[in-house]
């Protein structure tokens, strides 16, 4: 009679467990049940002539609905006209992928940058920024992970990595 009390307790057991990882999972898929990320960064990047040429700069990501996303890169540049301020904005077309419960990958295609009205800095910093991110004007593939609720890792082949904390609110 115990044997049977303990196959009872076992099997009930097992059901628990098996139901609370279903739970679990079924959380995390509603996690990351879109391809849409919002999230922001800070990076200070050197570039060929480390003393006179860098950027200190906010990054916004932003994937939206439709496939459409944006960057926005806006800080201070250095060069050799000085310290001057740095506004760029992105426009991108994107596909995503789901590699893994914890890992997604976006290919950025047909970006254009444009200007600021108030951005002083030299096009060449904001080339050589933009090129530590992609090998081409077409060819940027993003890897975002998620490290924990509120924080993913964004990389790329060529691209330095970033600690992205989300936007409160947004939707991943």
């Amino acid at each position: 009679m115990k044997k049977l009390v303990w196959g009872k307790c076992f099997f009930f057991g097992s059901v628990l467990l098996l139901l609370l990882a279903i739970f679990v999972a079924a959380r995390h898929e509603a996690i990351w049940r879109n391809d849409l990320l919002n999230c922001s960064t800070k990076a200070i990047m050197h570039f060929e002539d480390t003393e006179t040429e860098s950027v200190n700069v906010n990054i916004h990501f932003s994937f939206n609905a439709d496939n459409k996303g944006s960057i926005v890169v806006e800080g201070y540049s250095n060069s050799a006209a000085g310290w001057l301020y740095l506004q760029r904005y992105v426009q991108f077309d994107y596909t995503s992928k789901r590699i893994s419960p914890g890992t997604r990958y976006y290919r950025i295609s047909r970006w254009e940058a444009s200007k600021s009205s108030i951005d002083q800095s030299p096009d060449v910093i904001f080339d050589y920024f933009m090129r530590e991110m992609s090998d081409s004007h077409d060819g940027l593939q993003l890897a975002v992970e998620q490290i924990n609720p509120r924080t993913v890792l964004l990389s790329s082949i060529n691209s330095p990595l970033y600690i992205c904390t989300l936007k409160p609110g947004a939707a991943r």
